[in-house]
């Protein structure tokens, strides 16, 4: 099982679809990606402080393995040492930056992946979310103009019902995810 701490921006929005929009989730466990490129995952994940403490633990290791005169096989182990303490602890050093940015913890989910776990955590969150808006029709209408309970002409509330069904969230019932490659490969659908 993977477990996911889930976390909320410091200013939600507050609509339930927006909030949901906005949370992120942090895996929890060893990361293959900080244990292979240590120093290059901290700069990619944005963690200055940590890159800057792993590069100077890592020039103070190895002046202090120089002057005991060490073999150089010992800088390589002290590499894949510190390597191994930041895969163990690279979800911590995730948690602690949003917590310093404001982001507050929702709580924790474990499923048998990414999206297990986001229908999980959405199931038990969305129904306890306040609905601030309403798109969609409460009863069928009796006129021939369509219903229209959000109190914004029929038009825009048919164009908003169709972007709120187009929106790209995972894991919530009903919704289809749109997969999008980041750069230049990405296309809009």
């Amino acid at each position: 099982m993977t477990v996911f701490t889930v976390h909320e921006p410091p200013s939600p929005p507050a609509d339930r679809i927006d909030r949901a929009e906005q949370l992120v989730f942090v895996k929890d466990g060893f990361s293959w990606g900080a244990f292979l490129l240590g120093p290059v995952w901290l700069l990619a994940n944005r963690l200055w402080w940590a890159a800057f403490g792993y590069i100077g633990i890592l020039v103070l290791a190895s002046l202090a393995l120089k002057s005991l005169g060490a073999a150089d096989g010992w800088s390589s182990l002290l590499v894949l040492g510190l390597n191994a303490i930041i895969a163990f602890e690279a979800h911590v050093l995730k948690v602690v930056k949003l917590e310093q940015e404001g982001w507050a913890s929702l709580g924790a989910v474990t499923g048998n992946g990414i999206a297990d776990c986001e229908r999980r955590f959405y199931e038990g969150w969305l129904p306890d979310q306040p609905m601030l808006r309403r798109n969609r029709p409460a009863a069928p209408a009796t006129s021939s103009e369509p219903a229209n309970v959000s109190g914004a002409p029929a038009d825009e509330a048919a164009h908003n019902m169709a972007a709120d069904e187009a929106r790209p969230m995972t894991g919530v019932p009903g919704v289809k995810r749109r997969w999008r490659l980041p750069g230049f490969f990405s296309k809009k659908s």
